[in-house]
């Protein structure tokens, strides 16, 4: 009984001893992993991506080994492209800011010449205007000769009308004259024939002779004034004829004047209704221009806060790039990132 006892706390002690032995090695174990788990937090809480736990762990203690390893490996992938699209974004952002730069100053430009081109057309569209109201003015008194001429026109020709019937009265009145002269004519020798038989008739016929002397001294003083009379009459017709002649030369040059100003007012209604319609297109013009300059200004509104966005954007990068600067990557990750 006594050695069976014996043997029984010897195997009870024996396996005690396994069994703090075991908790031992675990214990070691543990330790192991949790310094070796340190040195790895350590390193990553330093920026060192790169370091990676090698020596296995006991047991199941490995699998934290593998978990972490694992877990570096993703974290470096996803910081290393993140580095990568840092590096992009920051890059394009310096390529958009300096094309922003660009388009900012050929806005610039484009405004300073779209405004001085609207300048220059508002000019151009003022003279049109006062071409335009020049041209209704000169028109208006265009239209004014013109009706001067057909006024004149109509003038002369009642003055030829009325010419001509001092013409016709003319010819009348010589004719009139030709009659009295011929009377005249006949009474003188009626007369001289009354002397001649007066003076067939003696002393009786004395008397009968002084009258038909004074009768014939009428007629020859009527045949006289008669011609003389015949003669103004001429002249006056003749001055009448050159008359009519210069007022018919008169009527036919301003009845080429009045058609000329008729010419010259209907070029003048194209010249007018020409400069109408350009100034209207030159306001249609000075209205697209105006929206043009509208919509550059918000394009250069637009430019300027791109660029300030992009310019926060870089400074953005660039603070996650320092940041990023501060993790140590391994050589495959780092190659990576600079093949990227």
């Amino acid at each position: 009984m006594a050695d069976r006892a014996r043997q029984a706390d010897r195997q009870a002690t024996e396996q005690r001893e396994l069994r703090e032995q075991e908790k031992a090695r675990e214990a070691a174990a543990v330790h192991a992993a949790v310094s070796e788990l340190g040195d790895a937090l350590s390193a990553l809480a330093n920026g060192d991506l790169a370091y990676r736990i090698g020596k296995p762990f006991e047991g199941e203690l490995d699998k934290l080994r593998g978990f972490y390893n694992a877990s570096m490996e993703n974290l470096e992938a996803v910081l290393g492209r993140a580095g990568q699209v840092v590096e992009t974004i920051r890059a394009g952002a310096g390529q958009i800011s300096h094309a922003n730069g660009d388009l900012s100053a050929r806005t610039e430009r484009q405004a300073a010449s779209i405004e001085e081109t609207a300048s220059a057309l508002g000019l151009v569209t003022g003279t049109v205007k006062e071409t335009a109201r020049v041209a209704e003015e000169v028109g208006r008194r265009v239209s004014h000769a013109r009706d001067g001429a057909e006024k004149s026109g109509a003038i002369v020709t009642s003055a030829v009308e009325a010419m001509s019937k001092i013409e016709a009265s003319s010819r009348e009145i010589n004719q009139i004259i030709s009659v009295i002269d011929e009377i005249a004519f006949q009474t003188n020798l009626l007369a001289l024939n009354a002397g001649v038989e007066a003076a067939r008739a003696g002393e009786a016929g004395k008397g009968f002779a002084v009258v038909a002397q004074e009768v014939r001294e009428l007629a020859q003083r009527s045949a006289k004034a008669a011609k003389e009379i015949k003669a103004l009459i001429g002249a006056s017709a003749d001055q009448v004829k050159s008359g009519v002649g210069l007022v018919d030369q008169t009527g036919e040059v301003l009845h080429v004047i009045a058609e000329e100003v008729k010419s010259i007012s209907a070029e003048i209604e194209k010249i007018v209704s020409g400069a109408r319609e350009q100034a209207q297109g030159l306001v249609e013009i000075d209205s697209a221009i105006g929206d043009i300059d509208r919509n550059t200004q918000k394009n250069a509104a637009m430019v300027e806060e791109s660029t300030a966005a992009i310019t926060t954007l870089a400074a953005e990068a660039a603070a996650l790039e320092n940041l990023m600067r501060r993790f140590t990557f391994s050589q495959v990750n780092a190659s990576h990132r600079k093949a990227a």
